[in-house]
């Protein structure tokens, strides 16, 4: 029988992977919680696994292609030079720019399409 802390790892393992294969970035750090962080310049955070007692594979793999898509797809030095002022404004240009990368990687990728 497989252990719960087994399905995590290989869970884990996975997951980290598909995001360095979508991302297009060796050095980028999967984050799990409260992890400890390498202080690497990509990182991508996600939920601690280990506290869920249900642990939603399926909104989890979701978040963790739509931060790959950001890290592929989304230039930061651009997206400051545009980001506009006030509050609001900055909350809808940011949901327009995830919306963007997201929209471009479902294109791309079928698999992320279906995960989104």
């Amino acid at each position: 029988m497989i252990k719960k802390e087994d399905i995590i790892l290989n869970f884990k393992t996975a997951i980290a992977s598909t995001i360095k294969s979508l991302s297009k970035k060796e050095n980028v750090e999967v984050v799990f919680g409260n992890e400890k962080n390498n202080e690497q310049t990509d990182v991508i955070f996600l939920p601690d696994l280990n506290k869920e007692n249900k642990i939603n594979f399926l909104k989890i793999r979701a978040l963790a292609d739509s931060e790959s898509l950001k890290l592929r797809l989304s230039d930061t030095k651009i997206y400051k030079i545009f980001e506009p002022r006030g509050n609001i404004s900055k909350e809808l240009y940011s949901v327009a720019e995830k919306i963007r990368y997201e929209v471009l990687g479902s294109k791309e990728f079928r698999g992320v399409k279906k995960n989104l």
